[in-house]
């Protein structure tokens, strides 16, 4: 059998929770460009404005809230991958050399994976093309078009 999906952001639903921050907005531009539709969610309604003006559709919705995602996903429907964008694990001293505070600092990401994944369970294995990507690096590339 052959693959007739089509590959590639053009056409897709691209779902950034939490996506107010700089990698947000350069996650936002290069997904745009490439002619996906991109959600971006955050909790301030000022922080969005700049994700709007580079071609997303904004939504002021905490991604660390099951209840607030699950509307999300109730309201947008189809939903191609997803990306939550909340926070990180900080400092340099590898697992060991963490604080219980450097690990409270992580909750909201870690609440945020478990947020958006549940919510959007069902959309992204109804699509074709369904992504879940969870990023784990301060290094990582922009380069976030071989996502779908």
């Amino acid at each position: 059998m052959t693959d007739t999906t089509p590959h590639g952001p053009r056409g897709r639903t691209v779902l950034l929770a939490g996506a107010t921050s700089a990698a947000g907005l350069a996650v936002t531009r290069a997904l745009h460009d490439a002619g996906a539709r991109v959600v971006a969610t955050g909790r301030s309604a000022e922080r969005l404005t700049p994700l709007a003006d580079a071609g997303a559709e904004t939504r002021v919705a905490d991604a660390t809230s099951l209840a607030e995602m699950t509307a999300l996903a109730e309201q947008l429907g189809p939903v191609d991958a997803v990306v939550p964008l909340v926070g990180g694990w900080r400092g340099g001293g590898g697992l060991a050399g963490q604080s219980d505070e450097d690990f409270d600092a992580l909750l909201p990401a870690l609440e945020a994976v478990r947020a958006t994944s549940r919510a959007f369970d069902a959309a992204l294995r109804a699509s074709p093309a369904g992504r879940f990507a969870v990023v784990s690096s301060t290094a990582s590339s922009t380069q976030v078009l071989p996502l779908l």
